[in-house]
């Protein structure tokens, strides 16, 4: 810089060394000597040592090592051995696969120096050979090799087959000589390389996959097959042929197994060994226990632990390598021999019949006895076994099923003897007195168990527990222990002792205490059940009607099955009850009784069966005594009876019982026909009547006050006389005449009916055939027990003598009244129907009871007066009711009544409806009875009768079912099913009624019966109501509907009130009615909710979504424009939802994956009930990350994705009632989402541009087509794929990068950078790869994820499992656009393998400069002509690294220096090949190269018909289109003459040739020759050339002209 301002003149510059012409001389002179003193160093002395060091580093991995004994096909023709044959002891086959690498990075071939020696820690082991020669290249070479293994040591590889069996890895030693081939040059190296291999370590994973006891053996024992999966971790396989092993377990030896045809390979070999377990010596008792043991714990699921070892071991199946049958021996499998679960072999227990003997001392241990349980089973085995012994623990418990059975007592049995039928899967046992045995706590279930045998019929319960088993097998006799089991078994119960009638034989009365007689009863029980059972002494109550009267005892009960007849003592206290002294005197009577044993809680003393007992209710029929008790009584008329009306009676009575009867009281009435005859009343008790056991006696004279009224007396007289067959015509006409009415016919008195009439013999004649019926009281004493017997006999004979005409029947009108007084009148029901303001009609329907002895008709001659609390209601008619002697009359008549007070008929209406019960007062002073013909008038009747309210309808009306169907005009329409019950005996029938709905004090609307409103009594009435909800304009009215509808929207039932309004005849409202009605208020009547919580969201469908995983990868922001929701309404009256929020679970399987809070959003409603809403940029949180991510993956992956969407929504709706919110909606739904499918498993590649490259990788812009057939977008950032070449074996060749990635639905677009080459990917498949991009061949590609696809967690599975087919199509050849030879030396035509020199032009087609480094190739062509015709033959070859490299710019030509060619065709061939003026060469070549900015490659490349130009002095100029034919052997007839070929040895005959046959043809141009081949032009890429610095070669002469021929093409 300072220099430029020096005032200084500036001294004269020098020319720099470089620039002058003489140092350039020097420096070619020197570069060629080096040149070639460099080259003569490298392949003469520097390659063997360079060979050597590369197979010093390189290392040998074996990947494979198949071991056989029989020699393979591929040895045939080699050489090994001087014997013909091969010893199986001293030589083996070998298949070896290995890989070699760190070989250097020249292509070489290696030949091996045979034989290579093995050595490994035991010394010299043996010989391998091999004999086929192997390649090199990038590094990496394969070795694929068969060869024999001439065992040089056999002790020493026996030691080391051992050991290979035992380690975890061994190592060999290889040496030897190899030869090395590469660069042209051949070096023999030394081979000393240290191999690891993997050994087979005593094979740690050892399976029995399968274990089979199908039969016994032949000779004895068990067969058995093991199903054995044996891994080995080494690559070495070996062919064991058939194998023989020990198989033991627990220091015991079990048998031996065999395999055969066995092939030991790497990984998982599944071998079947057979054989036999062999038969234990009986006194071997330890080894029989342990075969126990084993067999035990496989049945229980127990693993046991065996040993498998080896024995020998013979490839050809007979016989044995000795070296390998050694390391065989060494072979000891552990191997865990179990089931996955016990198994079921015993599958049902059948108890068979029982007998069960309870204690009170030990209630809760009872002894059961079976004697022929029988017992299923199924064994996993086929050999024979014979159960003979059987122990058991059992359970028993109650259930159905092993899930649920609880356990309440136990029985332990010991070994019992036992019988097996195997074949039928059944074994035969007894229990003999074993005790079942309560469990401690479980009382209750005992207690239910011994309730359900009591009660029941067939009854299942559960039998769990552990059996014992001692058996005999082929092995021996052993013990089989903790068999399980858990079955249902059956019995058949007591059922009460009601399955069949009990049947009372006999009752006797044999004494008596002061509290009870005492009684002996003979019964006969049927025991339905399947076991007898004894219980002690049992006592029941005896009684009847539900009244206990007695007390049955049971003395030490035994109940065998079937019939049992049982002695039984009871006592009988008939006077503590009505039921008993009614049973009492009927039993008397001769009737049979129906009465009950009752358990009760005192039944028996024995715990467990007091709850059973407790509930026995056993129906039997008491038969009545056969004979009379009384056999006849005499009467004696005393003059003073008329007056008295005493007269003197005896009775005859029959004991039949064994205790002897003293009466001291008789109270006693007589009728006849029902008419009372006369009573007695009298106390004998200073003079008792006795009547021994089983005997007859009279009494003494008793006194008897007869009904003497003039009527009955008149009755019994006529009814008599009937009977006697006698004419009555005179005595009615007596009776009508004297004022009596007694129903005789009405019969007018003449001269004629009296004429001989007797009336004193007619009263004998009539009172002999006296039968009454007498109803009788008697103070009774049996023992010690005294009572009064009523008791009642018909038809007891009367004996009369003549005192009996001093009585006259005659009755009167106080008779009849009695009668009315004590009748009794009640309703069942009364039902109102079609009321009005002062009528409504009624129907009646009721009894009247206690009306007399004889039939009678009552009549109602004017209405009958109804009042309630003093207060008249109004008047009813009544028709007339026939009543029935001794029973009464029930009636179901209409009446009407008419309403004297209507304000009191209201009151009366409305305290009926809200009450329990209420009294009615009912009169007449007009009432007639008709008797035996006569009818007795003026009969007075007054009668209060109770009947029930409606009690208010409290918890009386159910609505069953509603619905809301439509809008309506103020609100949404309401139907009501309900059903009424109605609690009173008054019934309405109404033309309508209405009630009003209420919830929480808001009035919801109106109810009015649809049609007629029947109000049934004391019954359930069914109806359908109509009404409104009405529309609600209050705060509080919406509230209240929400509540209501929010209430059955979650499945409640909702309370109202429902209160009355009115009730109608048919003409509207009745006053009287509706002011009853407007009293009702029914609270908590239940709306009901429905029978499952309406799913009232069935179905979610997300149209579409967006996920965006770059701002949060687990909580992505999603939104969704289209989200429907069906609303499935369970009412048909519009719902329109306009807002709505949801709280949104997606689950998979049952498992939360995220969640999705979507806020409130606006809403729309179809008709069909679809709501669409949408949300944006909503978090999808995760809950569970690594489920999420498997969902990610299955949504990448699958077609489609099924997931459930659980939670709840909030919804705001618009309906007819008001604006309603809608709570709480629950949803748990399965929606199907189209998932990306892979992409359809494509990746279509649109675009390929090689951009650049940089030292590691080349960079090639790619346009991809993805197909995503969802409607998912999903912004997934950055991402990657490894690209596969597919016909490589899938090698990695690449990755493609996608940045900023957003996947949307359908077809579409993205663009890419792949990194061709680089870390981890395969050069040699890179360098294919750019081949065939180059050669425009189409290579299929695998686009696949990696760990490295994304940084996204959730994204990575998914991307990572992706695998898309793809390929790509290269470009047109094209990068040699012309090759141009100029040969102006003929000498190389002449020399073997002469040295020509050409030019190239080439094209960069790529948009990044590559450079060439190293050229090596081959020129080819079809020869066509002259003796190569029909030939391809090489012209020559080049082997050429460039001086300076040579750079081809994108998209421009570049000429090349001159390259050296070797000529490889001879002299004649040379000049077929340009005779044939086809200016076409094939080209292949291999080409070290640098794309880009320093990617080096080695890549292959060919192109056919490459255009050319060809000068060879002194030839081309003399060339003519006729050569070929001329020349022979082309096509042309001359080729097919007899004329000889011609033959050249040097170049000037060649010339001298042609011009003398060339002056014969007169189309001999004189400067060019044309073409007589058709030209193939392809397109030439239109690009600059660039020169390129020419290789220096020597000086040669100016060439002659050119002649090239015209427009030659590639």
């Amino acid at each position: 810089m300072m220099e430029e301002y020096s005032e200084k003149a500036a001294p004269p510059q020098k020319v720099p060394f470089y620039k002058k012409r003489k140092y350039w001389v020097i420096c070619a002179i020197i570069t060629v000597i080096l040149v070639i003193v460099i080259v003569l160093l490298a392949l003469f002395v520097i390659f063997p040592a360079i060979a050597q060091s590369l197979m010093n580093k390189a290392g040998i991995e074996v990947t494979k090592a198949e071991i056989s004994f029989t020699k393979p096909v591929e040895l045939d023709n080699q050489a090994y051995a001087k014997r013909a044959g091969d010893d199986l002891n001293s030589t083996f086959y070998m298949h070896m696969e290995s890989s070699l690498s760190n070989t250097g990075p020249f292509h070489a071939k290696i030949n091996f120096l045979n034989p290579v020696k093995v050595y490994d820690e035991n010394g010299y082991l043996g010989d391998i050979y091999f004999f086929d020669e192997t390649e090199i290249s990038g590094g990496t070479g394969v070795i694929n090799a068969y060869t024999p293994f001439m065992i040089r040591d056999q002790q020493a590889f026996a030691t080391f087959a051992k050991s290979m069996m035992a380690v975890e890895e061994f190592k060999w030693t290889l040496e030897g000589q190899l030869k090395i081939t590469a660069l042209s040059r051949t070096a023999t190296v030394d081979l000393k390389k240290e191999i690891v291999l993997k050994g087979m370590n005593s094979f740690p994973n050892v399976k029995i996959t399968s274990f089979q006891l199908p039969g016994d053996a032949p000779g004895g024992g068990i067969s058995l097959e093991l199903g054995t999966m044996l891994e080995s971790p080494s690559p070495i396989g070996v062919e064991l042929g058939t194998i023989a092993l020990e198989i033991g377990y627990n220091g015991m030896k079990l048998g031996t197994v065999k395999g055969e045809n066995i092939v030991l390979q790497q990984g998982e070999n599944n071998l079947l060994l057979k054989g036999v377990l062999d038969p234990i010596a009986a006194n071997d008792t330890a080894s029989l226990d342990k075969i126990g043991v084993l067999f035990s714990d496989y049945l229980a699921g127990k693993p046991s632990n065996t040993t498998a070892v080896g024995i020998s071991c013979a490839p050809d199946g007979v016989n044995p390598v000795a070296w390998l049958s050694d390391g065989f021996k060494t072979v000891k499998l552990n191997v865990v021999l179990g089931s996955d679960k016990p198994l079921n072999i015993i599958n049902s227990v059948s108890m068979g019949y029982l007998d069960l003997t309870f204690d009170s001392a030990n209630p809760y241990n009872p002894v059961v006895s079976a004697p022929l349980v029988n017992v299923g089973f199924q064994m996993p085995f086929g050999f024979s076994l014979g159960v003979t012994e059987v122990a058991q623990t059992l359970a028993l418990g109650l259930g159905n099923t092993p899930e649920n059975m609880n356990k309440f007592a136990t029985i332990e049995t010991p070994y019992t003897p036992a019988t097996s039928d195997q074949a039928a899967g059944k074994i035969e046992l007894a229990l003999n007195n074993s005790i079942i045995a309560g469990i401690a706590g479980q009382e209750g279930l005992f207690n239910e168990y011994t309730y359900a045998l009591t009660s029941s019929g067939e009854y299942t319960f559960m039998i769990s527990g552990i059996a014992n088993t001692k058996a005999t097998t082929p092995l021996g006799p052993v013990t089989l222990t903790g068999i399980n089991f858990t079955v249902p078994t059956v019995l058949h119960g007591l059922e009460f002792l009601n399955s069949t009638a009990t049947i009372i034989n006999s009752l006797d009365v044999v004494g008596g205490s002061s509290a009870a007689l005492d009684l002996a009863i003979d019964v006969t029980m049927a025991n339905p059940s399947d076991f007898s059972i004894a219980t002690g002494d049992v006592s029941f109550n005896m009684g009847a009607e539900g009244t206990v009267f007695g007390v049955v005892k049971l003395t030490d009960l035994k109940l065998m099955r079937g019939d049992n007849k049982i002695l039984a003592t009871a006592t009988f206290d008939p006077k503590s009850s009505d039921v008993g002294m009614n049973l009492l005197s009927t039993f008397v009577m001769g009737a049979d009784n129906a009465v009950e044993i009752l358990g009760f809680s005192d039944s028996t003393n024995i715990a467990s069966l007091a709850g059973a007992l407790k509930e026995v209710n056993i129906g039997t029929n008491l038969p009545g005594l056969t004979a009379p008790l009384i056999q006849y009584s005499s009467l004696t008329v005393l003059d003073t009876t008329v007056t008295s009306g005493v007269v003197n009676v005896k009775v005859s009575i029959a004991n039949p019982f064994t205790a002897g009867l003293s009466i001291t009281k008789v109270i006693a009435s007589a009728t006849f026909h029902g008419a009372p005859i006369g009573s007695i009343d009298q106390d004998i008790s200073s003079n008792p009547f006795n009547i021994p056991g089983k005997s007859t006696a009279e009494s003494a004279a008793l006194d008897m006050t007869m009904n003497v009224d003039p009527v009955s007396i008149a009755l019994l007289l006529r009814t008599l006389a009937i009977d006697s067959g006698l004419d009555t015509r005179p005595l009615d006409a007596m009776l009508t005449l004297g004022g009596l009415n007694v129903g005789q016919e009405h019969v007018d008195p003449t001269v004629e009916l009296f004429s001989g009439f007797n009336l004193i013999n007619f009263v004998k004649e009539a009172m002999g055939a006296l039968q009454v019926d007498l109803a009788l009281t008697s103070g009774l004493t049996i023992g010690q027990y005294q009572n009064d017997l009523s008791f009642s006999q018909a038809a007891v004979s009367i004996k009369v003598d003549d005192s009996i005409a001093k009585l006259i029947p005659v009755v009167g009108q106080p008779i009849v009244q009695m009668i009315v007084d004590a009748a009794e009148l009640s309703f069942d029901t009364i039902v109102l129907s079609e009321p009005t303001e002062s009528t409504f009609k009624v129907q009646m329907k009721g009894s009247i009871i206690k009306t007399g002895p004889m039939d009678a008709v009552i009549s109602f001659r004017s209405p009958l007066i109804i009042a309630w609390e003093g207060k008249e209601l109004g008047t009813v008619t009544m028709p007339d009711i026939n009543a029935k002697a001794g029973v009464g009359a029930t009636f179901d008549v209409p009446g009407d009544f008419v309403i004297t007070n209507g304000a009191n008929m209201g009151e009366f209406a409305g305290f009926m409806i809200n009450n329990e019960d209420f009294v009615w007062e009912i009169s007449n002073t007009d009432v007639s009875v008709s008797a035996l013909g006569f009818t007795f008038n003026q009969i007075a009747l007054h009668k209060y009768v109770t009947l029930l309210g409606a009690n208010g309808f409290k918890d009386a009306v159910k609505i069953t079912l509603f619905d809301l169907p439509a809008d309506a005009a103020n609100g949404v329409s309401l139907v009501a099913h309900t059903d009424i019950t109605n609690p009173s005996q008054i019934g309405f029938n109404l033309a309508g009624a209405e009630f009003s709905n209420n919830f929480e004090g808001i009035y919801l609307g109106p109810l009015v019966s649809d049609g007629v409103a029947f109000f049934a009594p004391k019954a359930t009435s069914s109806m359908v109501m109509n009404g409104v909800m009405v529309h609600q304009d209050t705060a509080e009215g919406i509230m209240a509907v929400t509540k209501v509808f929010g209430s059955f929207l979650s499945g409640h039932d909702t309370p109202l009130t429902v209160k009355g309004v009115s009730g109608s005849g048919k003409d509207g409202p009745v006053s009287w009615l509706t002011a009853a009605f407007s009293t009702i208020t029914i609270e908590n009547v239940i709306l009901p909710g429905p029978l499952a919580i309406p799913q009232l969201i069935p179905a979610i469908t997300m149209k579409d979504m967006k996920l965006d995983f770059t701002q949060d990868p687990w909580a992505p922001p999603t939104s969704s424009d289209l989200i429907e929701a069906q609303l499935q309404s369970p009412f048909g009256f519009p719902i329109n939802v306009v807002e709505l929020d949801m709280a949104v679970k997606a689950t998979y399987h049952n498992q939360t994956v995220a969640t999705l809070d979507i806020p409130r959003s606006p809403a729309t409603t179809s008709a069909t009930g679809i709501v669409n809403t949408q949300f944006a940029n909503v978090p999808f949180k995760v809950v569970d990350k690594t489920i999420f991510a498997g969902f990610v993956q299955l949504l990448t992956l699958s077609p489609e994705v099924t997931f459930g969407l659980e939670g709840t929504s909030n919804a705001a709706t618009n309906t007819a009632i008001g604006n309603l919110q809608l709570p709480g909606i629950q949803f748990n739904v399965q929606t199907t989402l189209k998932g990306l499918a892979s992409f359809g498993g494509q990746a279509k590649v649109l675009s390929t541009v090689v951009t650049g490259a940089t030292a590691d990788y080349v960079l090639v812009d790619l346009g991809v087509e993805l197909t995503n057939p969802s409607a998912i977008t999903i912004n997934v950032g950055d991402i990657n794929f490894d690209v596969l070449m597919a016909d490589r074996g899938n090698a990695i060749v690449g990755r493609v990068f996608m940045a900023n990635t957003t996947i949307t639905p359908g077809a579409q677009a993205y663009s890419g950078i792949m990194h061709l080459g680089g870390e981890g990917t395969d050069g040699a498949a890179v360098a294919a790869m750019l081949t065939a991009y180059l050669t425009k061949q189409t290579v299929k590609l695998v686009i696949s994820g990696s760990d490295q696809s994304t940084p996204i967690p959730p994204l990575n599975p998914a991307l990572k499992a992706l695998k898309l087919g793809s390929s790509i199509t290269g470009i047109e050849p094209q990068l040699i656009q012309k090759i141009n030879i100029n040969i102006t030396d003929l000498e190389p035509l002449l020399e073997p393998n002469g040295i020509i020199y050409t030019n190239i032009d080439l094209y960069n087609p790529l948009d990044t400069p590559f450079t060439i480094n190293r050229i090596t190739a081959s020129v080819q062509k079809d020869c066509q002509c002259y003796v190569c015709w029909g030939t391809r033959v090489t012209l020559g070859v080049v082997d050429f690294e460039l001086p300076s490299p040579l750079i081809v710019p994108p998209k421009t030509t570049v000429q090349t220096g001159l390259w050296p060619v070797t000529l490889k065709a001879d002299l004649d061939s040379m000049l077929g090949l340009v005779a044939d003026f086809y200016d076409f060469y094939d080209v292949d070549q291999n080409a070290t190269a640098v794309v880009g900015d320093g990617y080096n490659t080695e890549m292959y490349y060919f192109q056919n018909k490459v255009p050319y130009s060809l000068y060879i002095a002194g030839i081309t100029e003399v060339l003519y289109p006729g050569l070929c034919e001329d020349l022979g052997g082309g096509p042309s007839a001359l080729s097919r003459s007899s004329t000889p070929a011609p033959s050249f040895t040097d170049v000037q005959g060649i010339i001298d040739f042609i011009k003398n046959r060339g002056q014969t043809n007169t189309t001999i141009p004189t400067a060019t020759v044309p073409a007589t081949t058709t030209v193939v032009e392809t397109p030439v890429v239109e690009t600059p050339i660039v020169e390129t610095p020419v290789v220096e070669t020597p000086v040669v002469e100016t060439p002659a002209p050119v002649v090239e021929t015209p427009a030659v093409l590639f």
